[in-house]
């Protein structure tokens, strides 16, 4: 056993930060360590051009989904950007060429990744290049059959959207959305890992609370103790950056009754999320590519013409620095660099910038504070 894997048995996974230090470890070799110490430093001193390379990236292998979720612009027909389903071919071109700094792939983002019937190839690649995987789906068509290629292809960290308990409550923003068939694919996908003692998988139920189903957070944690999942994660709603009446949206979906529950005394910090001022840590440590080969600065930004760059590249790290890149890295910069270009992040707060000059009259506005923040997570074994 290498001492990667010693200490892997002693990290639980209980939160999202154990999870990234479990694939820092696992998928660690000396070059990636040593760029993850360069981009760390170069994030802490603001650098605009950058000789450290991306160490996660978020890979959407299609942005069609079979549900009709209202805050969901894929959902709600606003996603403003070409449906595609990404080729194996595609993925490998955009991986291969950050595999040797990368820990992690996100193999999702604005679409259902499990329509793509290619996705199970994706996932074994990347394994087989040594970065570990995970993928969000709302299990809501899968297949019995695809449950178990889902297992075997190595896939590491699994993430099911299920906001309710029951059908009423759970369709209400699942549109087109089968609790039960959800519910019994998740209690299954265990039951498979188990029996194929694939303990390297963790499976996450996702539940967003909102106002139909605020009440239902007692059921949903004995519900996930019984089937027996690795964690019950309640997160705060969302709402696209953009959304013209903010405070109707709030009135129709955020939850009256919780102001915010803790597992521990101590909030836990989602994996990089530094509070203001620190500078926005996706400009330094990840990159987004969505299906059609448009890269986003960060996974909540999603209109094409938003983008910064498209794939694939000759070079990755001429993307990495390009005008788009650094102009928006200079927003948080005090360097009296000039910067050549407005970017979506010009109308970003939540980061703290410094005082940079811009054109936009009235830059997008990102989501408001959110009533709900720290929200519990159960350890469910």
């Amino acid at each position: 056993m290498s001492l990667a894997q010693k200490l892997l048995k002693k990290v639980p996974q209980y939160t999202r930060n154990q999870r990234h230090l479990r694939s820092v470890l696992q998928h660690g070799t000396p070059r990636k360590w040593a760029n993850l110490a360069r981009v760390e430093a170069e994030r802490k001193l603001r650098r605009i051009q950058l000789q450290g390379h991306p160490y996660l990236l978020i890979i959407d292998p299609c942005n069609y989904c079979n549900l009709r979720c209202p805050l969901c612009p894929t959902g709600n027909g606003t996603l403003d950007r070409p449906q595609k389903m990404m080729s194996l071919d595609c993925f490998k071109n955009y991986i291969d060429p950050a595999a040797p700094w990368l820990f992690e792939a996100y193999l999702h983002n604005w679409g259902e990744s499990l329509l793509n019937k290619q996705v199970f190839s994706m996932i074994e690649y990347a394994q087989s290049i040594n970065v570990g995987t995970n993928l969000s789906t709302n299990f809501s068509e899968t297949t019995k059959s695809e449950l178990h290629s889902l297992v075997d292809s190595g896939l590491e960290y699994l993430i099911v959207s299920l906001d309710g308990t029951t059908q009423e409550s759970y369709s209400k923003y699942r549109v087109r959305g089968r609790f039960e068939h959800v519910f019994d694919n998740l209690a299954d996908i265990i039951r498979i890992r188990n029996a194929q003692r694939r303990p390297s998988l963790v499976v996450e139920w996702q539940f967003i609370v909102m106002k139909q189903n605020e009440h239902e957070i007692a059921e949903a944690e004995a519900l996930a103790k019984k089937i027996g999942v690795d964690l019950l994660r309640f997160i705060p709603v969302g709402m696209p950056y953009d959304t013209p009446d903010r405070k109707a949206v709030a009135d129709t979906w955020f939850p009256l009754s919780v102001e915010g529950r803790e597992y521990s005394p101590e909030v836990e910090q989602q994996f990089g999320q530094a509070n203001k001022p620190s500078p926005c840590f996706y400009l330094y440590r990840s990159m987004v590519v969505n299906a059609d080969g448009g890269v986003a600065p960060c996974c909540v930004v999603y209109k094409k013409d938003s983008d910064f760059a498209m794939l694939p590249a000759e070079n990755m790290m001429d993307v990495w620095n390009n005008d788009h890149y650094q102009s928006a890295r200079a927003l948080f910069s005090a360097e009296d660099a000039p910067r050549k270009i407005e970017t979506i992040c010009d109308g970003c707060d939540i980061f703290a910038k410094f005082n940079k000059p811009t054109n936009t009259a009235s830059p997008p506005q990102p989501p408001d504070p959110h009533p709900v923040r720290e929200l519990v997570q159960i350890q469910t074994k």
